[in-house]
Parts: structure tokens; C-alpha cells; sequence
């Protein structure tokens, strides 16, 4: 008998060592919403221009689960939104007009590891999505949970 068993709505019961509850996704918004800085959307989120500044600031950016942005809310995507707008400060701080932008992946991308070695995953190429293997998936993030990049980023 498996730990945790649900019913599908034909009948059929399927069950499960582990249950992760992950559903719904509830922006952390609500020191906004008093409205001076911006509308929020209905799901309490930011609208953002291709370059993630806030609709009507310069130098106002947003990046993560608050944007805007048509994607799953996940930490790849803030760190990639995190990439565009060190670039555009950085181009700002120099003078310079800020240029770097960001476009959601047209395919969805995850990489779950499962423990050190094991884990399941999804990435984009230019012929469409590809299922990658543990493998990949551990080399990437499974080993230390992308800890090292952070380390080394961070200097700690």
C-alpha cells in the first residue's frame, strides 16, 4: 500500500511515496497596493516592459513571481530576468541607454533533481522541447542544488 493514494475523477486510484502540495502560485504583492508606485494586475502582479522596467519608470525594475511575464513563475526564469536587469543598470550607471531585454521561452523548461544522482527534466532547443536525462539533470543542478554557483557568485 503506497503512502498517499487519490482518485481520479474515472475511477482509477494511483498512489505515492511522497505528495509535494504545489498548487497555485499567490504573488507576494500586497505592500504595493496601495497603488502609488503601480496598478497591479488582478493576480497582484507588476506589468513590465521587454526590458522589465516597471510601465512607466526608468529606473524601476522588477524581476521574478511579480512580473508580469506569460511563464510558469520559477526561479530559472528570475534568475534569467535578474541577468537582463544587471545589464541594464549596468548600461544606465555607464550613461548608456539599457537595451538588454527578455522573451519568455516558447516552451517551458524545468529541471527536478531527485536526489544527488537522479531527477527529470525538460529544455528548450530550436527544434522544440527535449526531455533530458538524470544525468543532465544532476549535472546541472541535482549535485549541490545550483549552491556552488551562488558560492562562487557571492564569494562566501
Amino acid at each position: 500500500m503506497a503512502a498517499f493514494t487519490v482518485t481520479t475523477t474515472g475511477g482509477e486510484e494511483i498512489g505515492a511515496d511522497i505528495w509535494f502540495r504545489a498548487h497555485c502560485v499567490r504573488v507576494n504583492s500586497d505592500y504595493l497596493a496601495d497603488g502609488r508606485l503601480t496598478t497591479r494586475t488582478p493576480r497582484g502582479q507588476v506589468p513590465v516592459t521587454e526590458t522589465l522596467n516597471v510601465h512607466g519608470y526608468e529606473h524601476v525594475y522588477a524581476v521574478g513571481d511579480i512580473t508580469d511575464v506569460p511563464e510558469a513563475k520559477m526561479a530559472g526564469y528570475a534568475m534569467q530576468h535578474a541577468e537582463v536587469v544587471a545589464r541594464n543598470i549596468i548600461a544606465q550607471l555607464r550613461g548608456e541607454r539599457p537595451e538588454a531585454t527578455y522573451q519568455p521561452l516558447p516552451h517551458p523548461m524545468i529541471l527536478l533533481p531527485l536526489g544527488p544522482r537522479g531527477g527529470v527534466g525538460q529544455l528548450p532547443t530550436p527544434d522544440g522541447p527535449v526531455v533530458v536525462p538524470a544525468e543532465t539533470v544532476s549535472a546541472y543542478k541535482g549535485a549541490d542544488l545550483l549552491t556552488g554557483r551562488f558560492t562562487e557568485q557571492f564569494g562566501a
